[in-house]
């Protein structure tokens, strides 16, 4: 009967120094992150291959590669480190101490929003008695939504028009979105009584992928010309000159006031979005992770 590998620190040890080549994209750029020589990084690897029985990556004349079953082993290494992470931090709750990491997901520029209270939450949450280190993540909202089911991000912090039934979804604020056009724009000059629906749909549009034309005033007249995700993306382009789209208030305030965009049809190209609280069901949580929710959920008035 054979069985699998016995997992001790030494191959802990090896399992980070591949997960961190990996992430840093290749030896060179890993060495420098951990700061360690390349020959060292070469027979960390070349001993976690040996232990493993399989090629990891490849590097030469065409790069840094990952092969097929060492993409496997990051992933499984990756849940594995979780799963540490986990147990040590469920340990420290039965003696009442938060411990260990909690990764948080949030969307871009929403920190412009006066009504967005996370920098009162993590103020909250810090002032408690543990040892918790926070990763707080940048990213777009499928990203967000797909950590959290995974597992990889603890808490998400993101705008979803569906629902997927492994999150709990917890409404935290609104956003106002409107649509603008930059002063390099045709429409910014335009007469605000010559403008209707129908005439926007000869403007090219961005749209951001992960919300339906229904959700937007008019959605199915607007051509969509280009596809971003996250705001700064979206400002660029609006910024260029040769699109309108959707931006919140607090966000697009700035180019507001010197003049470089304004809003186009304001009365009626308007919409509000739900920015909202994400985390997995049905898994038992981390105490940091608990206590973090309920500050989140008391500084923005949810509970």
């Amino acid at each position: 009967m054979t069985t699998g590998i016995n997992v001790g620190q030494s191959d802990l040890r090896l399992l980070r120094v591949f997960a961190t080549v990996v992430e840093s994209g290749g030896f060179t750029p890993a060495q420098l992150a951990m700061n360690v020589s390349q020959s060292t990084i070469s027979s960390h690897m070349a001993a976690l291959e040996a232990r493993l029985g399989v090629r990891l990556c490849e590097r030469g004349r065409g790069g840094f590669r990952v092969t097929q079953n060492g993409q496997r082993v990051y992933e499984a290494a990756q849940r594995l480190f979780r799963s540490i992470d986990s147990f040590g931090s469920e340990v420290d709750a039965l003696r009442g101490k938060m411990s260990g990491e909690l990764h948080i997901g949030v969307v871009d520029n929403v920190v412009s929003n006066a009504k967005f209270a996370l920098p009162d939450a993590l103020a909250k949450f810090e002032r408690r008695p543990g040892d918790v280190q926070l990763n707080l993540h940048v990213a777009t909202p499928a990203e967000i939504e797909r950590a959290v089911a995974e597992g990889s991000y603890h808490i998400g912090i993101g705008g979803y028009s569906r629902q997927i039934s492994a999150i709990e979804y917890t409404p935290l604020l609104t956003e106002s979105q409107r649509l603008y056009c930059s002063n390099r724009h045709p429409l910014f000059d335009a007469r605000p009584n010559s403008l209707d629906p129908d005439s926007l749909s000869r403007h090219r549009f961005v749209k951001r992928p992960y919300v339906p034309d229904g959700h937007i005033p008019s959605g199915d007249k607007l051509r969509a010309a280009a596809f971003a995700e996250n705001m700064e993306s979206i400002a660029s382009l609006i910024l260029s000159g040769e699109f309108i789209g959707f931006l919140p208030e607090h966000y697009a305030a700035r180019w507001i006031g010197t003049g470089e965009m304004k809003a186009v049809m304001p009365e009626k190209m308007r919409y509000e979005s739900q920015i909202e609280l994400l985390v997995r069901k049905t898994v038992p949580h981390t105490l940091a992770t608990q206590y973090l929710r309920a500050d989140l959920l008391e500084v923005f008035g949810a509970n």
